[in-house]
C-alpha cells in the first residue's frame, strides 16, 4: 500500500513541477506587413538571412564576451527571418519613396538580401544587430550594419522591443538613398 501511495506522491510533485515551468513566446513589434500607399515604386523583393545559432526558435542573450545563451523557455511565436523580413519592409517603405518592399517574392524583381549575424540582448544592457547587406538587380550597393541599443528594464519583453527599435536603426543605415 506504501509503494503505489509513494509512486502517486511522486508523480503529483513531478507534474507540479513541469506545470509551473511556463512557455512565453513572442513577436517582433511592428512584423505585421503594411501595403504603404500606392505609387509608382519599383518593387524590391526582401530576404532575410540568419546566421544558423539564430534559427533554433529561441531568443539569445549573451551572457559574458565569450557565450550565448539560448533561452529555453522564451521563443519567437513565428519564424523569426519571416518577421525580420517583415519588420524591416515596413520600415525600408518608410524611409523609400523609390522602391516598394515585399517580403514575398514576384516574378523579375530585384532583391535586397539582409545578412543578421547577431540579433540579440547582452550582460552590458544592450542589444545588439549585425550584418549586412546586399542588392541584386538594381545600382545599388549593400551596407554594413552594426546595431547596438540600450535596452531600458530588464526581461525579454524588453529586449524584444529594444531589438524592433534596433531594426529601425538597420533599415536607416541600409535604406536607398533616393
Amino acid at each position: 500500500m506504501k509503494i503505489p501511495l509513494l509512486l502517486v506522491c511522486v508523480t503529483t510533485l513531478a507534474l507540479s513541477a513541469c506545470a509551473g515551468n511556463s512557455v512565453t513566446y513572442y513577436q517582433l513589434p511592428g512584423s505585421n506587413y503594411q501595403l504603404p500607399a500606392a505609387g509608382l515604386r519599383t518593387p524590391v523583393q526582401l530576404k532575410v538571412v540568419l546566421a544558423e545559432r539564430l534559427n533554433q526558435g529561441n531568443l539569445v542573450y549573451q551572457d559574458s564576451p565569450t557565450t550565448l545563451h539560448f533561452a529555453q523557455q522564451h521563443f519567437w511565436a513565428d519564424d523569426l527571418s519571416n518577421e525580420i523580413s517583415l519588420a524591416l519592409a515596413n520600415e525600408l517603405n518608410k524611409q523609400s519613396t523609390h522602391y516598394l518592399f515585399t517580403p514575398e517574392s514576384k516574378p523579375k524583381t530585384a532583391t535586397l538580401t539582409v545578412y543578421i549575424q547577431s540579433f540579440q540582448g547582452s550582460y552590458d544592457g544592450y542589444i545588439y544587430i549585425n550584418g549586412y547587406s546586399s542588392w541584386l538587380g538594381t545600382n545599388e550597393t549593400g551596407q554594413n550594419f552594426n546595431v547596438r541599443i540600450a535596452q531600458h528594464g530588464n526581461g525579454y519583453s524588453n529586449m524584444v522591443k529594444a531589438l524592433a527599435q534596433g531594426l529601425n536603426s538597420v533599415a536607416q543605415s541600409i535604406a536607398p538613398h533616393n
